[in-house]
């Protein structure tokens, strides 16, 4: 009987909203100011009320009695209820954050442990020194925003973005001792387990995209195979899966504690979550510890534009003007002059540099995107086979790899020239661009034999149709290099296993024997012993 009362009550205020604006503020109002007694009520208790039957008879939503109540009342009044309705104030969603620090910190959900002695350690060594912490913050620029758009699509915590600043100073480039690669450092297994292509054309460890998704993939994985806890999850990431299992196994024997503080684990290993830790940190509170985040705006650094066939890496470069360091840092994966000839893959561009890419995919032959293409012999393979394959004359492919013989070896590689041209580049950036302008009396045929380039070459480099050109134009000429551009090597300590020799130790890293015997002043007669440490310096491009 009371729910009913209430409800025929409600039914009246609204009504009389437009009459008596005080009989809503007396609803629910069950004191007077100053006096505890209750108010009095604004509905006739003597009028006749239909008995409660059921309880759902009193379960009447607010929009079912506000329909009840414009529909009992005049059309006058119905519209003055429905403007006061319209008129409640809407509540404007709130923006994203405009800088990708605050995004994260909105994101975090580690446990801090200030207090914790080795994560205050590993503060303190970052913040010693301050200019190595921006430059590590600023290597990130091209990469966390896309890292983080991951993360947060699989709803992981937002502290896992600066991981890659413990894995590999957030360069893609990065190789361990331990035969790790990329900015997420993963072995060859875990690679494989996870998908990771990995060929002579590409490395799917150093690939941005992939292999953040096969982080986040893992990362997710270890954390519901510890039990939702993220520092055994990390732990696990760093020294594997096993070792903590064994080192939580032998505690519960000892009747020790579980969690990470209290685990034996590697000393790598005891410092990598406090270092993730104590990064999370400082980019929470930088004000606190004194130190100045680089401004990174919340938005896409690049654009992935996917590759519908083999294209030369050095035509993407010099299509879009992208600067070749930048090039390289947003397509480490790459370990040739061309992308591989089957599958398919993708390149990474800045934003403003993606477009032109788009544009020429979408308007141009792929037959002429590479100056060769590249066929890998398979077994029952022969020269004239293949050439009859691609349509082209067996002495051309003999000629254009230097073939002095139709001799072939299975997983061999053959440069495939399009159209009848030679390729010029062997390996990414051997190609020189040279710019000549046009002169009175020159042909097409004189220039193109002056530089020692063909005439095709020419006419696919300047967008020609025809053999027409005019004085004063600007041609550009790509023609091989004598020598490659320098590339930056890396130094690597590498560890001598069992069954090692300088000769495989030189063709694993492709190096010569006679520079690791150099650099580590050996002597070549010697047998080298496992655990033995090696300075060598090595192309990260080529490995």
């Amino acid at each position: 009987m009371l729910v009913t009362l209430k409800k025929i009550s409600l039914r009246l205020c609204l009504i009389a909203i437009s009459l008596t604006p005080v009989g809503c503020s007396q609803i629910g109002d069950s004191t007077k100011t100053g006096d505890n007694s209750k108010s009095a009520p604004i509905f006739d208790l003597n009028e006749p009320v239909a008995e409660v039957t059921n309880i759902e008879d009193a379960e009447v939503t607010k929009e079912t009695q506000i329909e009840e109540a414009q529909s009992e009342a005049p059309a006058e009044e119905q519209t003055q209820t429905e403007s006061l309705i319209e008129e409640q104030p809407q509540i404007a969603e709130p923006l994203p954050p405009q800088d990708i620090w605050e995004r994260l910190r909105q994101g975090f959900q580690l446990p801090q442990e200030i207090t914790v002695t080795s994560v205050q350690e590993q503060q303190q060594r970052y913040l010693r020194n301050p200019r190595s912490l921006n430059t590590l913050f600023e290597r990130a620029t091209p990469y966390i925003f896309h890292v983080t758009e991951q993360l947060d699509n699989a709803q992981l915590p937002l502290e896992l973005a600066l991981l890659p600043i413990v894995e590999s100073n957030y360069d893609p480039l990065a190789y361990s001792h331990s035969h790790a690669v990329g900015l997420w450092q993963f072995i060859p297994s875990t690679a494989k387990s996870l998908g990771l292509k990995r060929t002579r054309w590409y490395e799917g460890r150093r690939d941005i995209v992939q292999s953040t998704a096969a982080a986040a993939t893992y990362l997710s994985y270890l954390y519901k195979k510890f039990d939702g806890d993220w520092l055994l999850a990390l732990a696990a990431y760093n020294s594997g899966e096993g070792a903590v299992r064994k080192a939580i196994k032998k505690n519960r024997r000892r009747g020790k504690g579980t969690d990470f503080w209290s685990l034996k684990l590697p000393r790598e290993t005891r410092n990598y979550v406090p270092q993730l830790l104590a990064l999370s940190n400082l980019v929470r509170d930088p004000e606190s510890y004194k130190i100045q985040l680089p401004p990174i705006a919340n938005s896409a650094y690049f654009n992935i534009v996917e590759l519908p066939a083999q294209i030369e890496l050095s035509k993407v470069v010099e299509i879009t003007g992208v600067q070749d360091a930048l090039f390289v840092q947003l397509n480490p994966a790459y370990r040739r002059s061309v992308t591989p000839p089957e599958g398919t893959y993708h390149i990474l561009l800045p934003i403003d540099k993606s477009a032109i890419l788009s544009d020429f995919l979408a308007h141009n032959d792929p037959s002429t995107w590479a100056d060769y293409r590249e066929y890998i012999v398979k077994s029952g393979d022969t020269l004239s086979q293949i050439a009859q394959r691609h349509s082209l004359p067996t002495t051309l492919i003999r000629s254009t790899n230097g073939l002095s013989n139709d001799f072939l070896r299975v997983g061999q590689i053959l440069r495939i020239p399009p159209s009848g041209e030679l390729a010029l580049a062997t390996e990414y950036k051997s190609v020189q661009v040279l710019k000549y302008q046009v002169v009175a009396g020159d042909t097409l045929s004189e220039i193109a034999a002056k530089h020692k380039v063909s005439t095709g070459n020419l006419k696919r480099s300047n967008n020609l149709k025809n053999d027409t050109i005019r004085v004063g134009q600007t041609l550009v000429i790509k023609v091989p290099s004598k020598t490659a551009p320098p590339t930056k090597l890396r130094r690597l300590s590498y560890q001598v296993r069992r069954g090692d020799s300088l000769y495989l130790i030189a063709k694993r890293f492709d190096l010569k024997v006679s520079d690791i015997a150099s650099w580590n002043r050996l002597d070549r007669e010697k047998y080298l012993q496992p655990g033995q440490r090696l300075t060598l310096y090595i192309n990260p491009l080529r490995i």
